[in-house]
């Protein structure tokens, strides 16, 4: 994948680096994968399982809702190479984002989990599919907060932000990464004890990414 041109038409528009926002400052992140024009990969300091990836936007949008449609090919690019990466490496990939509803970084972020199939029952939880960025676009600019699931490549869908449907799909994620990787810990737990699993990951992409010439 070659490095991408960021869009010269939006450039201006895109919103400003916050210096409270540990995203928007890079050069303080550890164990950056891979960086685009717009986008950069990184391993989540508390993985929930080894492979627990992040796309993150470089400018400071508040969600992938409010992503500018300049960047969505790019975005695709990246995530198509985090899902291959992950699916070879580990298992398929399952997509998260909490599209501003319990976030604790305010700056867009999807999480990328080597779960596999997901024991769950979609058509339970209401939820409303989505074949691209322009519908989650759609329904920030409508609804406002959301969040988001894609259990399969191209199979997403978006969630009314109530904490009873929230807590009832996190619950599905958290029995996975517990079939996988044993009880569920919480993100001071993982963030102490993640540094292995971080390492074997960035070992991993540093493979896939030589093989692919990222």
């Amino acid at each position: 994948m070659g490095v991408d041109q960021p869009p010269a038409a939006e450039t201006m528009a895109l919103p400003q680096p916050r210096a409270d926002c540990v995203f928007c400052q890079r050069h303080k992140l550890d164990n950056i994968l891979h960086e685009s024009a717009s986008f950069f990969l990184i391993a989540d300091h508390a993985p929930l399982i080894e492979g627990h990836i992040l796309l993150v936007p470089k400018a400071h949008f508040t969600c992938y809702g409010a992503l500018l449609p300049a960047l969505d090919a790019e975005f695709g690019r990246l995530k198509a190479a985090a899902g291959e990466f992950l699916g070879r490496a580990y298992r398929p990939p399952v997509f998260f984002e909490h599209g501003i509803f319990r976030q604790t970084v305010f700056h867009a972020h999807l999480h990328c989990f080597p779960f596999g199939p997901l024991a769950l029952d979609l058509e339970a939880h209401h939820p409303h599919p989505v074949t691209g960025l322009d519908d989650v676009r759609a329904w920030f600019a409508e609804r406002g907060p959301y969040f988001y699931l894609e259990p399969e490549p191209g199979q997403g869908s978006l969630f009314q932000p109530e904490e009873m449907r929230y807590f009832s799909v996190l619950g599905v994620l958290r029995q996975e990464a517990a079939n996988t990787h044993g009880p569920w810990r919480n993100a001071l737990e993982r963030r102490l004890n993640g540094k292995p699993r971080i390492q074997s990951l960035v070992q991993k992409w540093q493979d896939f990414a030589a093989e692919k010439g990222l």
